[in-house]
């Protein structure tokens, strides 16, 4: 962690991916801003109730990874007497071996990306 204000362990990127929620029996699409290997900001309308584990599935890069993760946060917005759900931080509590390895790859790439963009052209 470079920021010491920072509380995440891992590094997070910003992604526009596409993940559906399943609440009880109803899916609900949603899609992710933020992504990181512990968890990830879903933007999304409807709230979920409590801090309950849920089961979500996202799509990323043609591939669908299937996630267990638990609320941490809401973003709740208030205005002229109406609450407005914007979305929710999650923390995952199961990804399997092979997808935490896949979404490494994916967050690396992009790290490394951004890193190439800053160097010079020539040396």
């Amino acid at each position: 962690m470079s920021n010491p204000n920072e509380r995440r362990y891992y590094p997070r990127i910003k992604v526009k991916l596409p993940v559906v929620r399943m609440a009880g029996k109803d899916l609900i699409d949603a899609e992710i801003e933020d992504l990181s290997l512990g968890g990830a900001f879903i933007r999304c309308s409807v709230m979920l109730n409590g801090k309950d584990n849920f089961h979500m599935v996202i799509s990323a890069q043609g591939r669908l990874i299937s996630v267990t993760g638990e609320v941490v946060w809401k973003d709740v917005q208030k205005l002229n007497n109406q609450t407005r759900f914007r979305g929710m931080g999650v923390r995952f509590s199961q990804l399997l071996i092979g997808d935490r390895q896949f979404l490494r790859d994916v967050i690396a790439k992009h790290h490394r990306n951004k890193f190439l963009a800053w160097l010079p052209r020539k040396f």
